[in-house]
């Protein structure tokens, strides 16, 4: 496996590959069930379904349980459904993210993407890539990179969900001494970041 191929994948497989490479989290792959949830959200054929992408949000700070939410009714909707994907069990939320990405780019045998869905691949790849972060490039943050002003930046970032401030965010890592190129990269690359992102949560410590 090389990352360019790794790369070129259809998103469902390329986190296969990363379960094999560098395991995610729970709570890393449920971020990234909610940031897909609330992009296809915005999606046309998704319309009709219930806008539940923020009952993850919900359950990731803490104020509902997943079992008071699928008392609530808002458990198993289908095996396509985003209600399904943000709020599976723990053991279950790896296979039911990469089911519901398959579904919402044509099907779960389709090892082609469509025209249609080209688009919608390159955000789950993206959110993939910020989130679960690329496996072929290992990054350590030293810790003399976090000075207040980086870890402020960083953590008003993951609790406003607003991460225009990414570049200064890269700024104030080279001033500290960080001379990473894939984290200035990261920080500077025009693809959606989201809560989860893979060096906020370096920076803030979280797993």
């Amino acid at each position: 496996m090389t990352e360019s191929r790794w790369l070129a994948m259809h998103p469902t497989l390329m986190m296969y590959h990363i379960k094999q490479l560098s395991p995610a989290s729970v709570r890393k792959l449920r971020l990234l069930a909610v940031a897909y949830a609330k992009f296809l959200e915005t999606q046309p054929d998704y319309a009709g379904s219930k806008h539940v992408a923020h009952l993850g949000d919900e359950f990731l700070d803490g104020s509902k349980t997943l079992e008071r939410l699928c008392e609530e009714g808002w458990g198993y909707l289908g095996d396509w459904s985003i209600a399904n994907m943000v709020l599976a069990r723990d053991d279950e939320l790896d296979q039911s993210i990469r089911k519901t990405i398959a579904w919402s780019l044509g099907g779960l045998h389709q090892v082609e993407i469509g025209p249609e869905f080209r688009e919608r691949a390159d955000v789950a790849r993206s959110l993939i890539l910020c989130v679960l972060r690329n496996p072929f490039r290992s990054v350590t943050v030293d810790p003399a990179w976090l000075t207040s002003t980086v870890v402020s930046l960083a953590r008003q970032m993951y609790e406003s969900r607003d991460f225009t401030t990414m570049p200064i965010l890269a700024d104030a890592l080279q001033d500290a001494g960080c001379d990473e190129p894939t984290i200035r990269a990261h920080c500077q690359c025009e693809e959606p970041h989201v809560r989860g992102c893979w060096l906020i949560d370096m920076v803030l410590g979280k797993a």
